[in-house]
């Protein structure tokens, strides 16, 4: 008898393009509120279309060169106030001035394509698309992905922190939003100096739930040991790996303590360079707390009102939960949430998400006093004059991404953040 199983060899399988990402590419922090296809993808406060991200809002620095210096001025002249007449006036003083900077940090990306590949994605009858534009632009929002999440971190590559000790395949972390599969880490010890196990390992599932990855190989871990970023190849005696060569981020820039562009809080004569921080304590963030944020951002440097709040998903969803006995729903106004304009918005200040923004935290960032520092655009490395290099033996060929930047801040006290806060997020 003829039926579908005994005839299925003659049949065809058909292909409804086009190919439908899977992945989350929101890259909100760095490049803005709109995607590398020009769509919204929030919906955005009254106000904050005009959010481009830091790249696009902050000062750029572009050089060539050893590095780079930002002048500021730092203390007043002391040389002033009343005095009686005919008394000693005040003694001569003068303006305080330090400079800050910083090196850059150098990213890549790579793709290998065959030739075979090549000429069989040349046209449509071949492929949904050329497989080298396909690797060419997915490489490239990778590469922005992967900046973007480390300009949320703390300078030094850590993903996440071990939260229990194990030994086996899946472990519990602090956090699994950065990783969405197929991501290989080196794990090392809480100081960042003992490597753990002989070579780096790939994420095979996530849990979020749970908070737990499974790796592909079994390690020993304990509470404290981190994860970062590594490359398939690293190994104990070779690591190869994000760590060191990271860029700021906000943990480290907006923060209260430690040193910074050469400068550190808790040496005499820098008192001024800490950023605001304030401990929620497991509180949902509301107006009180936003408020205490801004205000101390003001008194500090009078900068308060040009901040934009980035935060998670599940914070910027509890504060909204705070505003819904303030929100009418019988006018056509009853889309406004009464903590400010149309969607969230306090204090005429836009508050949006980013998925890379850590668990419990709240960012407010003046772009104005942000640096972006950069030697170099998104480039193809072609100083030889192709693009795509051949692989001496093989019918293959590398393509090379690369770009040579840094984050940073001229003004820490002009930024805030709130930390452990109630969040959904983890």
């Amino acid at each position: 008898m003829a039926d579908t199983a005994s005839f299925s060899a003659a049949m065809k399988t058909k292909f409804i393009g086009p190919i439908r990402d899977q992945l989350n590419s929101n890259k909100i922090l760095l490049f803005g509120l709109r995607t590398r296809d020009g769509e919204d993808k929030q919906d955005l406060p009254h106000g904050s279309r005009e959010f481009r991200g830091i790249v696009a809002d902050s000062t750029g620095i572009d050089f060539v060169g050893n590095e780079f210096r930002i002048p500021l001025r730092t203390s007043r002249n002391q040389g002033t106030g009343p005095r009686a007449e005919n008394a000693w006036l005040p003694a001569p003083g003068n303006q305080g001035y330090k400079y800050i900077s910083e090196a850059l940090r150098y990213f890549y990306g790579l793709f290998n394509i065959t030739g075979q590949l090549l000429k069989a994605s040349e046209s449509n009858e071949g492929a949904f698309r050329r497989a080298l534009q396909a690797e060419m632009e997915g490489l490239t929002d990778d590469l922005k992905r992967h900046v973007n999440i480390q300009a949320f971190g703390t300078g030094n590559g850590v993903l996440a922190t071990v939260a229990n000790p194990v030994t086996g395949t899946t472990i519990d972390l602090d956090t699994t939003i950065y990783f969405q599969g197929g991501e290989y880490v080196d794990i090392y010890d809480s100081t960042l100096t003992t490597y753990k196990g002989t070579a780096s390992r790939y994420v095979t599932q996530i849990n979020r739930t749970a908070v737990t990855v499974t790796l592909s190989a079994s390690v020993t871990v304990v509470a404290g040991d981190v994860l970062v970023r590594a490359s398939s190849d690293s190994t104990s005696a070779a690591p190869n790996n994000d760590k060191g060569s990271a860029i700021n981020g906000l943990q480290n820039i907006i923060d209260s303590s430690g040193a910074l562009h050469g400068l550190n809080p808790a040496t005499a004569g820098e008192s001024f360079w800490k950023a605001s921080e304030i401990a929620a304590g497991g509180a949902v963030v509301g107006d009180s707390l936003l408020r205490q944020l801004k205000d101390s951002i003001g008194f500090e440097s009078g900068a308060d009102s040009e901040v934009v709040l980035i935060t998670t998903r599940g914070i910027r969803n509890r504060y909204a939960n705070t505003l819904t006995s303030l929100k009418r729903f019988n006018d056509a106004q009853s889309v406004r949430l009464r903590g400010g304009f149309t969607a969230l918005m306090f204090d005429e200040t836009p508050m949006v998400y980013d998925d890379h923004c850590p668990s419990g935290q709240v960012f407010a960032v003046n772009t104005d006093a942000m640096f972006w520092s950069q030697m170099s655009d998104w480039e193809w490395m072609e100083e030889d004059g192709e693009v795509l290099k051949w692989e001496p033996r093989y019918d293959r060929y590398i393509g090379i991404i690369f770009k040579y930047c840094n984050l940073g801040t001229w003004a820490r006290n002009r930024h805030g953040k709130i930390t452990g806060a109630a969040d959904d997020v983890k």
